[in-house]
């Protein structure tokens, strides 16, 4: 529940923009329509008018264009699929850095690259515009019940700035350090994920090998010593389920985890567990491709130890129906080449 304390300094923080409405973008902005107040100041920006729709409904303003969006907020947040694109954002041939003025804070939620974050904050720093690193970590659920965590890197005094906003999109805000700091953990907190997720799945199909049902080797699992998110969310939700969609590409968890161990390569500091779990992500998306669900790593590991994780009503069939527009791309266009293009 949002404080009205928390609400007041929020509404006194001037206009607020949001630029990127994806999986993760959508849910986390929506957050920013909930409170009914009167004159909430919410601009939102996505180059796909589609994603606009539901928060016209909800009272918030579509901006024509990014640079739009930055003349009209003081606090602008985009959530995008990588730093690079950040960097177009800001910093292309038509990127808002050169409209942005002195005092306006541009918080970055991507899953994005340290290095790079750092050396953007530096070149918004000249202009007087202050740049923080927000990525976040639950997935759209988290995001949906305002429970996702929020890594922030920053100095404390623009953490202070910016908290009773981040209060109204969740409870769980974390100040991490300086600037890069938050998408430092991100890509550690991601290739964790990855390394749980990995063993989550191999221990799962040991179980459902030695006569164990899966449902209920992941029920106890979850209530003892080895329970994580793959445990508590990813399989009981996305796998056992038969949903089999979670919403996260295989080509982004690539891109978090491979992060991480790059930072671990400039550290000299190696990362075996990493590197294992790293090489069979890549393994599953030379299966399914780099735009398949994370959820279809499931099927990586039932083909290499031949227990069945996902419901016997779950076909390939049925998968196929349900893939995204790209996935299936991706597939028609390998099913040709394996075809011989025919």
């Amino acid at each position: 529940m949002i404080d009205k304390k928390t609400l007041s300094i929020w509404e006194r923080q001037g206009g607020i923009g949001f630029i990127g409405l994806g999986n993760m973008g959508s849910a986390i902005a929506m957050r920013l329509t909930k409170p009914k107040i009167d004159g909430l100041p919410l601009m939102v920006y996505d180059p796909d008018s589609i994603k606009l729709a539901p928060f016209i409904e909800r009272g918030a303003i579509a901006a024509k264009s990014a640079l739009e969006l930055c003349k009209s907020c003081d606090i602008i947040f985009a959530c995008l699929p990588t730093s690079a694109v950040t960097e177009t954002v800001l910093f292309g041939d038509a990127g808002i850095s050169s409209d942005l003025k002195p005092g306006q804070i541009f918080v970055d939620m991507t899953s994005g690259d340290p290095a790079i974050s750092r050396d953007q904050a530096a070149r918004l720093a000249k202009a007087g515009v202050i740049f923080v690193d927000a990525p976040v970590s639950g997935g759209p659920r988290g995001a949906r019940e305002g429970t996702i965590a929020i890594m922030v890197g920053g100095e404390d005094k623009l953490y202070e700035q910016i908290l009773p906003t981040l209060k109204v999109i969740s409870s769980n805000i974390f100040h991490a350090g300086p600037v890069g700091a938050g998408h430092a953990l991100k890509a550690g907190n991601n290739l964790l994920n990855l390394i749980c997720r990995m063993a989550s799945f191999e221990v799962v199909s040991l179980l459902i090998n030695a006569g164990v049902d899966a449902e209920r080797a992941v029920d106890i699992l979850q209530k003892s010593s080895g329970r994580n998110y793959a445990t508590e969310i990813t399989l009981p939700d996305n796998i056992l389920s038969g949903k089999m969609h979670q919403g996260f590409s295989m080509a982004l968890m690539e891109k978090d985890a491979g992060l991480a161990l790059d930072m671990a390569a400039g550290l000299a500091q190696p990362m075996p567990l990493g590197e294992v779990a790293f090489a069979e992500l890549q393994d599953a998306m030379h299966t399914h491709g780099d735009t398949a669900d994370m959820s279809l790593v499931a099927l990586e590991y039932e083909t290499k130890t031949g227990a069945r994780i996902r419901p016997k009503s779950v076909s390939y069939t049925h998968l196929r129906a349900h893939e995204t527009p790209e996935h299936r791309g991706w597939r028609n266009q390998r099913e040709k080449k394996k075809g011989g293009g025919g």
